[in-house]
């Protein structure tokens, strides 16, 4: 079996999730699988899960099925292209563990709230969702030639010569979100983490962003 090849870096908030993980977690759905799989690879490593990670990004999931494959776990570790703010073609109750780190701040707020209603339809009774987002005390949330959306709840923003639009949320927003889809709140928590500025996540951003972290439980 092939060595990971990307030199990923750690990450604070993905080891707060993976830690989440219990032996009794057996089925897990990553929603927006990033860094070539890389929490998605460590979730299977020596045990026996399966995990459906995935993305709407054609180029981010070629990328990490090769990742996976090389390391030969593609027969635990499922790739697909899926919008979770659609109706989702898995049973009611079929995943042990929801798996959103640093993907459900890009959907607008109608979006959202069809996704976290899906999530919670196929999540299993007790079972939980892990989610990370970004909060609205990052930087790029009051920067220069900002401009916020209060219908869709999206702020749109530059960085270099791309736009980026995504929904800074508050501990409060986050959580009534949740709520609202079905789910108990079993923890929450804002800090910061430097996170990475490239897919294989070897760069560090030379800035510092704030993250709410929660734990929520159907």
């Amino acid at each position: 079996m092939n060595q990971y090849p990307m030199a990923t870096l750690s990450s604070i908030s993905e080891n707060n999730g993976l830690k989440c993980l219990t032996e009794k977690d057996k089925k897990i759905y990553s929603i927006g699988i990033s860094t070539g799989g890389a929490a998605e690879i460590r979730m299977v490593k020596n045990l026996e899960r399966h995990v459906t990670a995935t993305t709407i990004d054609p180029n981010g999931a070629a990328f990490a099925k090769k990742q996976i494959s090389n390391l030969g776990l593609s027969p635990q570790i499922d790739v697909k292209i899926e919008d979770v703010s659609q109706p989702l073609p898995y049973p009611e109750g079929y995943f042990d563990f929801l798996y959103a780190r640093l993907v459900l701040h890009y959907l607008p707020k109608q979006s959202l709230e069809s996704a976290l209603k899906e999530l919670f339809r196929i999540l299993k009774t007790d079972g939980k969702m892990f989610v990370v987002v970004r909060s609205t005390d990052c930087l790029e949330a009051h920067g220069k030639n900002v401009t916020f959306d209060p219908d869709t709840g999206l702020t749109t923003y530059s960085s270099g010569q791309h736009l980026y639009s995504r929904y800074f949320h508050t501990e409060k927003s986050i959580q009534q979100y949740l709520i609202s889809a079905g789910f108990s709140i079993r923890y929450i928590d804002t800090y910061q983490e430097q996170l990475c500025i490239d897919f294989e996540r070897t760069k560090l951003s030379k800035q510092i962003d704030s993250l709410i972290e929660v734990l929520a439980v159907k």
